[in-house]
């Protein structure tokens, strides 16, 4: 319909209308995700987290690969961590990432990481897409990923790369040594 009965819509009076009963929705959408969200919650209307201190961050992989070593009967296991950049190398934030090196039987090692994941599974950890990696498996639980495959440079080891979440907001540029050995840590 191309009548003359739209010709009003056009007016400067109308969009100026329609502009305020779109700003004023607006407006109030924003106020009421203001108020509505409580600073003391730990999930903000953008849906982070509050930051992790470094004792949880640390405490949150290292008790994830005392649980491994314990359900999956590793033996000879050794580990160290590093507070890892979610966003570049260098700038917050960080997680914590910890490395497990572990013997593999001689025979059927592949069998072996099945038979570890199995374990891990029937103790809470989920099956994860391994998003752009084409090795090992992907298995996550509370917010911590473990990744998981034979060694490519030793075939007698297995190795597992435990991840926190990228909750840490301390400065760790210039940590040194950055790797913490845990071995003893771990048994």
């Amino acid at each position: 319909m191309s009548g003359g009965n739209d010709r009003w819509l056009r007016t400067p009076a109308a969009r100026a209308l329609l502009l305020a009963a779109l700003t004023i929705s607006l407006v109030l959408g924003i106020g009421f995700v203001v108020i509505n969200t409580s600073p003391d919650t730990t999930v903000s209307a953008l849906g982070k987290s509050a930051p992790l201190t470094d004792d949880q961050s640390r405490t949150q992989v290292i008790d994830s690969a005392r649980q491994i070593v314990t359900v999956a009967h590793l033996h000879d296991v050794n580990g160290s961590y590093v507070f890892l950049s979610c966003t570049n190398e260098h700038d917050p934030p960080y997680q914590a990432a910890l490395y497990l090196n572990f013997p593999l039987p001689e025979a059927n090692s592949f069998g072996y990481i099945r038979d570890t994941a199995a374990a891990m599974v029937a103790h809470g950890w989920q099956e994860s897409p391994s998003m752009g990696e084409h090795f090992g498996l992907k298995l996550s639980r509370d917010g911590v990923s473990a990744t998981f495959h034979d060694n490519p440079d030793d075939t007698r080891f297995g190795t597992m790369r435990i991840y926190g979440e990228c909750r840490n907001m301390a400065d760790h540029r210039n940590d040194n040594p950055a790797w913490k050995d845990i071995t003893d840590q771990l048994s």
